[in-house]
């Protein structure tokens, strides 16, 4: 099978979940459309594959999608994040959360202020923990969408085809 084959279902799957995921009303639902953008990607694979897919070809498809979908993510939440809350990012969020908690011990303030300083620090993390479970559901949402769209059977000869070109000529 062909891998750039799987480069077109997993940029579309992966466009399709990271911008649902990073719009407001619809984030609640990130392993939702992670998952379903897995399915998709599969389905679309599966459409246009001329051969059986593989459960295995579905996590590796799944796994792309949620890849790139976790890159998608990021890039489509970062500005949303900017536009709803000018001037105040999600540390300061954080800060203030933190702020309103009686009793915290100063050795968790001090982690806290330090890790507030080092701002692309928190968003590495967060795209690492993003790219890890946008991966994980897309291998689920690819394997089951091969399992939902693949109806083929596994080493079946491929449907019969007619020869190409002009009938023989009738027997004399």
């Amino acid at each position: 099978m062909n891998e750039e084959r799987m480069l077109k279902p997993a940029l579309i799957g992966a466009v399709l979940l990271g911008v649902l995921s990073s719009l407001p009303p619809l984030n609640c639902l990130c392993c939702l459309w992670v998952i379903g953008g897995g399915v998709l990607a599969a389905h679309l694979y599966v459409k246009d594959s001329p051969a059986p897919v593989t459960l295995g070809r579905g996590v590796a498809l799944g796994l792309l999608t949620g890849f790139i979908g976790a890159i998608v993510i990021a890039l489509f939440s970062i500005p949303l994040q900017m536009l709803i809350h000018p001037g105040a990012g999600i540390v300061e969020e954080m800060q203030r959360s933190m702020d309103q908690i009686p009793n915290v011990p100063p050795e968790s303030r001090q982690l806290f202020q330090t890790l507030t300083e080092k701002r692309g620090l928190i968003y590495a993390v967060g795209l690492i923990f993003m790219l890890f479970f946008c991966s994980l559901f897309g291998m689920a949402g690819g394997t089951v969408g091969v399992a939902l769209f693949e109806k083929r059977k596994l080493g079946a000869p491929p449907p019969y085809q007619p020869p190409a070109g002009p009938p023989p000529p009738p027997p004399e």
